[in-house]
């Protein structure tokens, strides 16, 4: 049997999540890893959710922050420095999720916060506050279990960042769950997240005995680049949400828009557009250089694909386009 303890201190969650898989397919009979890891300014979807129902992504990334996707299931959750995720992966026969369970409580337990397992996925403290969710998933050879602790988060940012659109929207995919959260360090405030990375340290190997530490150094290589060029794509991030239907309006100087769209693959795969407008040509032209895009709009060129527009149609798609990458 081969315990192993790594952490890393990179903030990038797409780097981190790469780790996690490069040790996922790394895992050997008879291992164990406990793997702990930090995110900055990050929203974390679960594997079969839609992005543009669980977070505000434009906001997000327009304010330097990321958006990822995970492999696992679950919910949206907001990860800053003031948070730490855990993973452990393990071979079948040594995955134990009781004995992985205890090792996140007896670590809590050295500062004196008894918690309790929700039945569901989350990690609770006494009076019934989350401080921690967890997410699950395995392949032929390794069980993940991975979650999250909230130690000093900035919790106004949970509702900036995962409050999604007010828009109409008619969207497949899991939706997440609110629940009552509270962070560690209100209920002991000598706790940091590097003085909870020591104790979950010692609660490893109380509980699991001695261990090797990896080096860092060994996910500098092509296999976790890859991974992470894969977890970084606009493909993986929304392409892989599910198909879903949205509506927007607003009122321009030359009249009311409303556009309906049925996304699929985060692609418009049709669009209809209603205006009062006096240009009555102008929505199915709209249509027309709109049908099959990206929602983001990123592969669309207006200079090059409005040949066919009048300037003043031209100045209109611009405002438009500009208006609905911003719904986003």
């Amino acid at each position: 049997m081969n315990n192993y303890f790594v952490q890393t201190y990179t903030w990038n969650p797409w780097r981190n999540l790469a780790v996690e898989k490069y040790l996922a397919d790394k895992i050997e009979p008879g291992d164990v890893v406990l793997y702990l890891w930090q995110n900055e300014h990050t929203v974390v979807i679960g594997r079969n959710q839609n992005a543009i129902r669980e977070c505000k992504a434009q906001l997000l990334e327009e304010e330097g922050g990321f958006l990822a996707r995970r492999t696992t299931g679950g919910g949206a959750v907001y990860h800053d420095l003031g948070n730490l995720n855990f993973t452990f992966l393990a071979s079948p026969e040594r995955y134990d999720l009781e004995k992985q369970l205890k090792v996140i409580q007896a670590a809590c337990r050295k500062f004196g916060i008894e918690t309790q397992f929700s039945g569901r996925n989350d990690i609770i403290t006494e009076d019934g506050f989350k401080f921690s969710g967890n997410a699950f998933s395995k392949n032929s050879h390794c069980n993940i279990q991975h979650g999250t602790l909230m130690v000093d988060v900035d919790v106004t940012q949970l509702g900036r960042y995962l409050t999604p659109s007010k828009e109409k929207m008619k969207a497949k995919g899991v939706k997440s769950v609110q629940s009552r959260v509270c962070n560690l360090k209100t209920l002991n405030p000598d706790i940091t997240t590097d003085a909870l990375r020591s104790a979950l340290k010692e609660s490893f190997v109380e509980a699991y005995g001695d261990f090797s530490e990896l080096n860092p150094a060994i996910f500098e290589n092509a296999e976790v680049q890859e991974i992470y060029n894969l977890y970084s794509s606009w493909d993986w991030k929304f392409g892989k949400s599910p198909e879903c239907e949205t509506s927007y309006s607003r009122r321009f100087d030359w009249g009311e828009v409303e556009i309906w769209l049925r996304l699929k693959n985060m692609h418009m795969e049709e669009i209809k557009i209603y205006s009062d407008m006096l240009d009555v040509e102008f929505p199915a032209k709209l249509e027309k250089l709109l049908q099959g895009k990206r929602y983001d709009m990123a592969d669309l060129n207006l200079d090059d694909e409005t040949a066919e527009f009048t300037p003043e149609q031209r100045e209109k798609a611009k405002q438009v386009c500009e208006w609905l990458a911003h719904c986003f």
